[in-house]
C-alpha cells in the first residue's frame, strides 16, 4: 500500500484502511490513573530474546521494527510504552489528567480478525474525535512503521524528529 501525502502542515502520512475490522476481544487498551509503563529499550530486549528462545517470533517482525522506529525517532521520551502479552500499547506521556488514549500495536499471538499479510492498530481515546473513540485499522505488516506514525501524529501530535 503506497502512503498518501495528507494536506496538514506535519508532512504525515496517512493510510487509508485495508478493510473495516470489526472490535474482537482484546481489540482495545485503556489505562488510568498512574501510567505504569516500561521503556522502549527493555521492550526491544524482551522481543530479542522472545525472537532467540521461540520458534515462529519472526512473525512480530513489524513490532520490532516499530519499536527501532521509536527508539531513533527523538521522541522516545514522549512516548510511554508497556505491553499486553505481545502487543505494544503507546500512550502520550504529555497526558495529565491521568486518563490516557492508547495505541495498541496488535500482535500476531492476539489472533485478531484480519487478512494474511495485515496486522490490526487500534485506538481507545476519551474525546470527541472525527473517526470516533473507539477506531481499528488493518494494514499490510510491510507498511507497520508508517502506519503507526500516521496514528501517532493524528492522536497525540508527535512527529518523529527522525524517522
Amino acid at each position: 500500500m503506497t502512503p498518501r501525502p495528507t494536506t496538514e502542515s506535519t508532512g504525515a502520512f496517512a493510510f487509508p484502511t485495508v478493510d473495516a475490522v470489526k472490535p474482537f476481544q482484546l481489540a482495545f487498551a485503556s489505562i488510568r490513573g498512574e501510567f505504569r509503563g516500561t521503556t522502549w529499550d527493555a521492550v526491544a530486549d524482551w522481543y530479542e530474546e522472545l525472537l532467540r528462545d521461540h520458534e515462529g517470533f519472526e512473525s512480530h517482525q513489524y513490532l520490532r521494527d516499530i519499536v527501532a522506529s521509536v527508539r531513533a525517532s527523538g521522541v522516545a521520551n514522549r512516548l510511554g510504552v508497556t505491553t499486553s502479552m505481545h502487543d505494544l500499547v503507546v500512550v502520550s506521556l504529555e497526558t495529565n489528567n491521568g486518563h490516557y488514549e492508547t495505541i495498541k500495536v496488535i500482535s500476531p499471538s492476539t489472533m485478531a480478525p484480519v487478512d494474511d499479510g495485515c496486522f490490526a492498530l487500534t485506538f481507545f481515546g476519551r474525546k470527541k474525535r472525527r473517526h470516533g473513540r473507539q477506531e481499528i485499522q488493518q494494514h499490510p505488516v510491510e507498511d507497520a512503521v508508517e502506519a503507526f506514525w500516521a496514528m501517532v501524529v493524528e492522536k497525540f501530535g508527535i512527529t518523529p524528529a527522525v524517522r
